[in-house]
């Protein structure tokens, strides 16, 4: 079979695996993983030729550590806070030092193997668990960056097991092993010194040419470079590749190699899971079941209790802890890289090779299947477990209801509630939709996950007790239910309230409510205010000038519901919102060609009500 013809083959089975894992919303790597496996010898045995399957494996992992390269900006690294730095190093050690034991004791190795295989074990999954809290849209959240941190310290100290392997081999070039590790410290500092005084300039120069080609050639020539480097000095050429991205990572030319690299990014990953999965064989499978699904099971829970451990000791909330122990319990490239070049330097045997990467694969395999379990079925009954208890805690407790009661807590309730929790005031948050009941209990915060509309749910929230409600939906017809409760049967009640727009201003005004804050419309004002501050040469015009036209469109929108209470609800020129702006500009020109251009100002109100008078008229 020609080469053309295996690689199309690989393309094609990849093309069926990672749609498939997507459809079931899995990280796609997991696609390029069984793509793989279907691949091994064990099963379709395309790929027969071995120089080329080890070339294509070497070219591939070589592409994936580039990747994780540029992952590694010096800026980032220097932003990871100090406790994620001593929890990462302790979780790495306190996993290996309980990993080699279990392969000194259970799989009879000799120290420096049990070693190199507890070291590699420790390192989680980077590629992976990014595409996992990208999949959840859970990256953003504090427990995604703590994760995500933590990847990166797994990242920097892969750096230093991948170095120290050969090390252990005692391999010529490692003969001496103080000068082996200074060899590496100079040639990296040596890095980072010409591509600052010496690279940058050149990135700037090629920037200015304007030639796009330019950036991948740029690109290439480094990396190539830098294994030419590494080669001669007897480094590894995984960490060379390594560098290569780290080193463009520190560089202004960072952006255009990830534009230039990111329509290839997840090619350049699923080649290198693809190599990993043509590494497993299957007959060690069906030889070694139940050590390699005892070794997985053993990789996934022991890796997730010391996390979970390590976590909580850092005083990280129950979810945050559980979530963050649940998205690191499985093996990574790392390990699988580690355990190879241990293979190839003699200090594991061959024959021990398939079955650790079995373990690691699996891992990989059962680590989304683990994260929903924990995300999707037991962190949410214990949510409403909590809920439930809190709930009856609040019932036999009415000293725990708060003097303000927040209704809502969106976009909009959220940046109230910052701000209340920032002056230390007291106060309590009900909402339908938002599971807050972890979030808002580390700071004592009472929470209600119920629907204000119903009288009960109030009544349980202690709206009897209460002296300032915020209404802070965005429903108008929620909204109005609400209200409608509160003004008739609480009248004596502060209420503060989101408008979603005119329209439910002047249904506000029809209850009675005086506190009413349209929504978008003061950071309109603010962004306007700043433009104008750029445009205009006084500051002071700026400041007026918003300040009269906040005035005048107060006082017109006064003006359209004393023109007629009865009716403006329902008037037809106001509840179509492209007629209404248009009436608006226009009452907004009338109003500047009447205005003076001095600071003072006419009796707009009466001027408003003639104009719309004769506009209605």
């Amino acid at each position: 079979m020609s080469i053309l013809l295996q690689i199309t083959l690989v393309l094609v089975i990849a093309l069926l695996m990672v749609p498939l894992s997507k459809r079931l919303r899995l990280p796609s790597v997991l696609g390029y993983l069984l793509t793989g496996i279907i691949l091994s010898p064990g099963l379709l045995h395309l790929i027969q030729a071995p120089e080329v399957m080890r070339s294509f494996m070497q070219v591939s992992l070589m592409a994936l550590m580039f990747w994780i390269g540029l992952q590694l900006r010096p800026q980032r690294i220097l932003q990871i806070h100090p406790t994620l730095w001593m929890m990462a190093t302790l979780q790495v050690l306190t996993s290996a030092l309980i990993f080699s034991l279990m392969a000194w004791t259970f799989l009879q190795q000799s120290l420096l193997a049990s070693i190199v295989i507890g070291l590699a074990g420790s390192l989680s999954a980077m590629t992976l668990v990014i595409q996992q809290l990208n999949n959840q849209q859970q990256f953003a959240t504090s427990y995604g960056q703590q994760t995500y941190s933590i990847l990166l310290v797994h990242a920097l100290l892969a750096i230093l097991v991948i170095a120290a392997i050969p090390l252990f081999a005692g391999i010529r070039s490692t003969e001496h092993g103080v000068a082996y590790f200074a060899a590496i410290i100079a040639t990296l500092s040596g890095l980072f010194l010409c591509n600052r005084y010496l690279m940058q300039p050149l990135y700037r120069w090629i920037a200015k040419s304007g030639g796009h080609e330019l950036h991948v050639i740029v690109t290439v020539t480094v990396i190539l470079a830098l294994l030419v480097l590494m080669n001669t000095l007897g480094i590894n050429l995984f960490l060379g590749a390594l560098f290569a991205g780290i080193l463009l990572a520190d560089s202004d030319f960072r952006p255009a190699v990830e534009s230039t690299i990111r329509p290839f990014q997840g090619l350049l990953m699923g080649l290198a899971f693809i190599s990993f999965g043509m590494s497993l064989h299957l007959p060690d499978l069906l030889d070694f079941p139940w050590m390699i699904l005892g070794g997985t099971l053993a990789l996934i829970l022991i890796k997730f209790t010391v996390t979970l451990v390590l976590a909580r000791y850092y005083q990280n909330s129950w979810r945050n802890t559980t979530l963050l122990a649940g998205s690191l319990a499985q093996g990574g490239e790392f390990a699988l890289l580690a355990l190879m070049i241990a293979v190839s330097d003699q200090i594991i045997r061959g024959d021990l090779l398939s079955p650790l990467l079995w373990m690691v694969s699996f891992s990989l395999l059962l680590a989304p299947a683990f994260y929903w379990l924990l995300h999707s079925q037991i962190l949410p009954r214990l949510d409403r477990h909590n809920h439930l208890a809190a709930t009856f805690e609040t019932d036999i407790n009415p000293q725990a209801h708060t003097p303000i009661l927040l209704i809502g807590f969106g976009r909009f309730g959220q940046i109230i509630a910052r701000i209340l929790l920032q002056q230390q005031h007291a106060f309590s948050v009900m909402d339908s939709t938002v599971p807050a009941t972890e979030l808002l209990a580390q700071y004592d915060i009472p929470f209600y996950q119920a629907d204000a509309t119903e009288p009960a749910a109030l009544m349980q929230a202690g709206v009897a007790t209460v002296q300032q409600v915020i209404v802070a939906i965005d429903d108008i017809e929620d909204s109005m239910l609400i209200l409608r409760h509160l003004r008739l049967n609480y009248p004596e009640i502060s209420l503060w309230v989101r408008a979603r727009d005119r329209h439910h201003v002047q249904l506000l005004q029809d209850l009675g409510v005086q506190h009413i804050w349209r929504e978008t419309y003061l950071s309109a004002l603010e962004l306007s205010h700043a433009l104008l501050d750029q445009l205009n040469t006084n500051p002071k015009d700026s400041q007026l000038q918003i300040q009269n036209f906040r005035e005048q469109d107060e006082q017109l929108l006064s003006s359209q519901y004393d023109l007629d209470p009865e009716q403006h609800s329902t008037d037809k020129n106001y509840r179509n919102s492209l007629a209404e702006l248009e009436y608006l500009f226009a009452q907004d020109q009338r109003y500047k060609a009447q205005t003076p251009e001095t600071s003072q100002q006419p009796d707009t109100n009466s001027v408003t009500i003639d104009m719309l008078r004769d506009d209605l008229s």
